[in-house]
């Protein structure tokens, strides 16, 4: 199930521009202004208006239009610059378009070269054979994650070829899932989740690195309605994965259950996930806390307990960022929430009135780029989409600059900072391009 549906299901029971940057909310500090000794700060930069730099996934989209016309997701999920390579995802795990066109874990090389190059995927005995050494065993490349300075990717949906290789290789007939790992020019694959129909988010915390996701140990298990919501924790780089507990769904074939995003804090880990009913056609939440023990549901009256993220950035001190939906308001709206070091949190009052889409780390010069959409009602449909770019420094998230609006019938999905240029991903597959100047 992707973000896109699920977000028609909770409800009820879930309860370009060149001009001087505006400064949005109240808690922002001093502009220190350009940093000599290093990179320049983003928000000392300008942009121009973002305009058409690259169409990276052109061959799926021409096979989606074939096989699900109007219907496919052909959008750039994620946008993440990591090693000198700005890496994109796309991708379908509702249609499942991986068993029509291998999906590839792809880059662009420099912030000035529109042509998109994708990666070796190293995955000999960890699934079925590749069709070429190119193709990643998923349906979707979703959101990239950084961990201990290396790039990971969660496997959100194995192709049926991996899935049927499980089966063949396991007695009882097992499930597994995928995790990612690049190092050097390749992408290492580990089949190595028990349980992993699905794995959405990965983090790092207090030294492994853990996954969420849902499924079930056997086929038996799950072609009997039995799904579970699981934590897997990882202490050799992703080579295995252990359980840490999986949750059943209270009524076997009813519903669904996932946990679908992670956020490290020092002391705690918090697992975000929900609980579906399928003849309601809704589902509820099910947010959690890990400490290292035992993993326990978030108790009533705790301020994330209410919320549904549809994104999470773990912040390099510590701290935080939960963007999605809270559903202790009413109406439900979208908000942004900090969660502090010491575990406090606070929404962030600059962001009303809008919904956050994405978030990007500058790890260099310690900002983020944030991406907003005008309006922050819950479910709302738009014919247009008046958007910005905004930028804050990392230790006060809830002070940010404009760096860049503008108006589009098309939506905007995901940002990042690359090379001295921002770049925005778009629902139709484009990757469009604002140069920046003046740091």
């Amino acid at each position: 199930m992707s973000r896109r549906i699920l977000m028609g299901l909770l409800v009820g029971v879930l309860g370009c521009g060149s001009e001087p940057a505006a400064v949005v909310g109240a808690d922002g500090g001093d502009d220190a202004g350009p940093d000599a000794a290093g990179p320049p700060k983003v928000a000392d930069q300008h942009f121009v208006a973002f305009e058409p730099w690259a169409r990276p996934i052109d061959d799926y989209l021409a096979v989606g239009e074939q096989v699900r016309p109007g219907e496919f997701n052909a959008g750039i999920h994620d946008l993440a610059p990591f090693g000198g390579r700005l890496w994109l995802a796309y991708g379908d795990a509702d249609y499942n378009l991986g068993e029509q066109i291998p999906i590839e874990l792809r880059y662009f090389a420099a912030p000035d070269d529109p042509r998109a190059a994708a990666a070796e995927v190293a995955g000999e005995g960890q699934g079925a054979p590749q069709v070429t050494p190119l193709q990643s065993g998923e349906e979707q490349i979703d959101r990239y994650r950084v961990l201990d300075g290396a790039l990971w990717q969660a496997g959100v949906d194995s192709i049926d070829a991996d899935e049927l290789f499980t089966q063949q290789t396991t007695d009882p007939r097992g499930i597994e899932g995928n995790v990612y790992r690049l190092e050097g020019e390749r992408w290492l694959k580990f089949r190595s989740l028990v349980g992993g129909e699905h794995v959405h988010d990965l983090a790092s915390w207090q030294g492994a690195v853990y996954a969420v996701g849902s499924g079930a140990d056997t086929r038996a298990e799950f072609e009997a309605g039995q799904i579970f919501r699981y934590l897997w924790q990882s202490t050799d780089g992703g080579a295995t994965f252990a359980t840490v507990t999986r949750v059943a769904h209270p009524a076997p074939g009813t519903g669904d259950s996932r946990w679908v995003h992670l956020l490290a804090t020092p002391d705690t880990l918090y697992l975000f996930g929900y609980e579906s009913d399928f003849a309601a056609n809704r589902a509820s939440i099910r947010n959690a806390v890990f400490d290292g023990a035992t993993v326990t549901d978030l108790e009533a009256g705790h301020p994330l307990r209410t919320i549904f993220p549809f994104g999470t950035l773990s912040l390099p001190d510590g701290s935080g960022l939960a963007w999605g939906v809270d559903i202790a308001l009413d109406p439900a709206r979208l908000t942004v929430t900090h969660v502090a070091v010491d575990g406090s949190t606070a929404a962030l009052a600059g962001y009303a009135g809008w919904t956050v889409v994405d978030v990007s780390l500058v790890e260099e010069t310690d900002e983020i780029v944030i991406l907003a959409i005008e309006g922050d009602d819950y479910g709302a449909t738009r014919d247009t989409f008046t958007a910005r770019v905004l930028v804050a420094d990392r230790a006060a998230p809830g002070a940010a600059a404009e760096l860049a609006g503008f108006t589009s019938e098309i939506e905007p999905r995901s940002i990042a900072y690359f090379g001295g240029a921002l770049f925005l991903g778009t629902a139709d597959g484009q990757v469009l391009r604002a140069s920046g100047s003046g740091g």
